[in-house]
């Protein structure tokens, strides 16, 4: 999932944005959204938190209440160090600002300037950036995802079918792949541990594991899917993690 977070007040300016980037990702056949946010508060602020897949910001400097810099910062200082942030202003001045402050902000882009096409070629490599990252790509519904690894809980062979069902916090996919093929995948990147013939998991996610019951808690999310041969294993991998 690729999501769109739009930051402006200005209607007309924001349907600009939107206009362009369905004309953007219509070419990349991904399942996307576009949030729109018109003020920064905390429940603003926890939806975008709780949004799962990847997220490119475009934000206005000058919005009443929050500027668009103290949004970025605001992502920045949340822990995302990874979503894209594409600032937009009418004043041209600001564009220094846009680099410094700690707000990594991928591009600045002036409301005097041809904003469709400027923002068409950012969206672009903003684009290209967040393809480059870890996610696992597959089919579900027809659709195509990308989903980052931080987003994943756990991987689970289902029982009665071919399929494997990939569990974050908000949703759960199936995939027609077997916790080998999945393993193979996988196999390069330290965060995830095989736990049971039938599951593996995002160690980064783990919240506690009960060893005696042999239940991983992932918060609101529990599994009961490991083996006393895998056990001595996880518990060293948390222990030194």
């Amino acid at each position: 999932m690729l999501n769109f977070i739009i930051y402006e007040d200005q209607k007309v300016m924001s349907e600009l944005y939107q206009n362009v980037i369905h004309q953007f990702i219509g070419q990349k056949k991904e399942c996307y959204h576009i949030i729109h946010i018109s003020e920064f508060n905390e429940s603003s602020k926890r939806k975008l938190i709780s949004l799962e897949g990847r997220k490119i910001y475009i934000l206005d400097v000058k919005v009443p209440g929050k500027s668009g810099f103290d949004f970025a910062r605001e992502i920045r200082f949340s822990g995302d160090w990874i979503s894209q942030i594409i600032i937009i202003s009418a004043f041209d001045y600001f564009k220094h600002h846009a680099f410094t402050g700690k707000m990594l902000a991928l591009d600045f882009i002036s409301k005097k300037e041809n904003v469709s096409t400027r923002l068409r070629e950012t969206l672009e490599l903003a684009y290209q950036i967040s393809t480059t990252n870890r996610f696992f790509s597959f089919q579900h519904n027809g659709e195509l995802f990308h989903l980052p690894y931080h987003d994943i809980l756990y991987f689970a062979k289902n029982l009665n079918d071919n399929y494997t069902s990939i569990v974050t916090n908000k949703n759960t996919y199936k995939v027609k792949k077997s916790i080998l093929q999945i393993e193979r995948i996988l196999e390069n990147d330290l965060r995830f541990l095989k736990t049971h013939q039938s599951c593996i998991v995002n160690l980064h996610n783990i919240q506690s594991v009960n060893l005696s019951n042999q239940v991983i808690s992932f918060g609101e999310k529990k599994i009961n899917l490991l083996s006393r041969e895998h056990k001595k294993e996880l518990k060293k991998k948390l222990t030194h993690s």
